[in-house]
């Protein structure tokens, strides 16, 4: 899932990166539309944001020493976000 404004189902720091690694693909490719099956139609600077977000997950989590002090991070630095399920299971991967 893309989602600009929503919190994604990350399962670690190589996940992020692996994450990271296929959206910059698609700025490489120069996609003008992105569709995916769970959000609404994206563009490249949704794409943008979401690196963004995924490169300050995992600098939370390298900063955070639990998951309830990552998920209450996260919810600072992002208050707006959506899918705070999403961010649920983040944490618990990130901090089992």
């Amino acid at each position: 899932m893309l989602g600009h404004d929503c919190h994604s189902i990350v399962t670690g720091a190589g996940h992020a990166d692996a994450m990271i690694l296929q959206l910059e693909s698609y700025l490489q490719k120069d996609y003008s539309l992105v569709l995916t099956s769970h959000y609404t139609p994206e563009d490249l600077k949704d794409v943008e944001t979401k690196i963004a977000y995924l490169r300050e997950v995992k600098v939370l989590a390298s900063r955070c020493g639990s998951a309830a002090e990552f998920k209450a991070a996260v919810k600072e630095r992002f208050p707006d976000y959506g899918g705070e399920n999403y961010l649920e299971m983040t944490s618990g991967f990130f901090f089992a």
